[in-house]
């Protein structure tokens, strides 16, 4: 079990944030983004075998990324043009004033989301996410965080960094919005999602809250003394942050 010391409301419960990155963070999907820009146009062909279910995420990327034809350099300096949703910022900070951990848990490249969060002056935020090297002649993913049975088949299982976290008294919340987070918003006790995501939780009838940014987040954060919400697989709990 890792150690970390999550926000406390005043029932004792502790929160703990966990935040996917490619088109929830950022406003668009980064991988996505590189591929367009450096890739053979064959990685479009898996992709779409990706979202027919022919394969996991972790065989998609790990073909996709040997199809990128750019030196490191490059593909950083592609990357510092992304933009973040502003509203994070404030959410980071909002957090790190009530000691509420963020986590983020993300199925794409620890290069590009750590050099993107260190623009922002982010770099204390804990990152899981994949690996990313040069080998004989052309770039290759490294699956730190795979997991045999992970059912979504990804390259990161999510559930298990959340299982990791998790102990008698803690709320997970889970910040999303497509098919990387569908296994885990099953698993969250609350999922604030948008997008595709919103649909999986709205069809699944998993507890959720829509949002469009993290300034959402922050408002209902900031709204909750007294309330109560419906978290999975526990009572009615007053929300106190």
């Amino acid at each position: 079990m890792r150690s970390f010391s999550p926000g406390k409301c005043e029932e004792g419960r502790t929160y703990m944030f966990f935040c996917d990155f490619d088109g929830t963070v950022t406003r668009e999907d980064v991988i996505d983004r590189v591929l367009e820009e450096f890739a053979d146009p064959m990685w479009q062909e898996i992709e779409q075998a990706w979202v027919n279910g022919e394969m996991g995420s972790r065989d998609c990327l790990a073909m996709q990324t040997k199809l990128i034809k750019a030196r490191k350099q490059d593909l950083l300096d592609f990357v510092g043009s992304i933009e973040i949703d502003e509203t994070f910022i404030d959410f980071a900070r909002y957090c790190k004033t009530k000691t509420i951990e963020i986590v983020i848990l993300s199925d794409g490249i620890d290069l590009f989301i750590k050099s993107i969060l260190n623009r922002y002056g982010l770099k204390d935020i804990q990152v899981f996410s994949n690996g990313f090297a040069r080998t004989n002649g052309h770039f290759e993913m490294i699956f730190p965080h795979f997991r045999k049975d992970c059912a979504s088949r990804s390259g990161m299982c999510k559930c298990r960094i959340m299982e990791e976290f998790s102990s008698p008294g803690r709320v997970n919340i889970l910040v999303g919005d497509g098919r990387s987070d569908f296994c885990i918003a099953t698993r969250a006790d609350l999922t604030f999602a948008k997008s595709a995501l919103l649909d999986f939780c709205r069809a699944e009838k998993i507890p959720h809250i829509a949002h469009s940014e993290f300034g959402d987040v922050v408002d209902w954060l900031r709204n909750q003394r007294g309330q109560r919400v419906v978290l999975r697989d526990k009572e009615l709990l007053p929300v106190v942050v």
